[in-house]
């Protein structure tokens, strides 16, 4: 007679149990490799990125309250840099003319945001976040009764009369337009909240989530 062969389910999950318990040290260890790794990737993303965002951020701050600390002098003997900033040349003889009205430009707004507590926060930028030439098109998108392409406002600068901006040419265009204010700051992002749109009445851009 042909020998019987028995199923032996325990010692199948004790012989499983021994080979899990073996490699299971090996897979942690793996896991921990793969999450030191990541670790060290972010923290090389942020030195190459979000680091470098808030320096450019921080030394604008102080150069800007330097501009106006000393009555425009500094910004006057270093004109070439404010061209740079807001007009994305070195080229300072073509927009120099700007100058003493974003001089006083820059001491309304910092008593906007001084007097306005709702102002001052609605439009802070975080000094990490990434520049942006435009919108989050994550969180925006155009208005339904907007007839006009995507990259150009039109006839629209409620956004730029309201606070009275002087970088509006005669055709109602940008001078900053692209600059490093412009990206590192509200300009290029606009709007990132809701609130934005209600303050600015804008008839281009509503926001995909109530929650913005």
């Amino acid at each position: 007679m042909k020998e019987r062969h028995t199923h032996q389910p325990h010692a199948y999950k004790e012989h499983s149990s021994r080979r899990d318990g073996r490699h299971r040290p090996r897979a942690i260890a793996i896991t921990l490799n793969q999450w030191r790794q990541l670790a060290r990737d972010q923290f090389a993303g942020f030195l190459r990125h979000e680091a470098r965002w808030a320096a450019a951020r921080i030394l604008f701050t102080v150069y800007m309250g330097l501009c106006l600390a000393t009555l425009g002098l500094f910004g006057f003997m270093t004109l070439p840099v404010i061209s740079r900033l807001f007009f994305n040349t070195w080229r300072f003889w073509r927009f120099g003319h700007y100058y003493p009205w974003m001089l006083l430009q820059g001491y309304k707004v910092f008593a906007m945001m001084l007097r306005d507590f709702r102002y001052r926060f609605m439009f802070s930028v975080g000094l990490t976040e990434q520049p942006m030439k435009s919108p989050d098109r994550n969180i925006t998108r155009l208005a339904g009764n907007w007839v006009h392409e995507e990259n150009t406002c039109h006839n629209c600068s409620r956004c730029c009369e309201k606070i009275g901006c002087p970088l509006l040419d005669d055709r109602d265009m940008c001078l900053s337009y692209n600059s490093f204010y412009w990206r590192y700051y509200l300009c290029g992002r606009f709007p990132t909240t809701r609130q934005q749109l209600d303050y600015y009445n804008c008839p281009k851009w509503v926001m995909r989530y109530k929650d913005f």
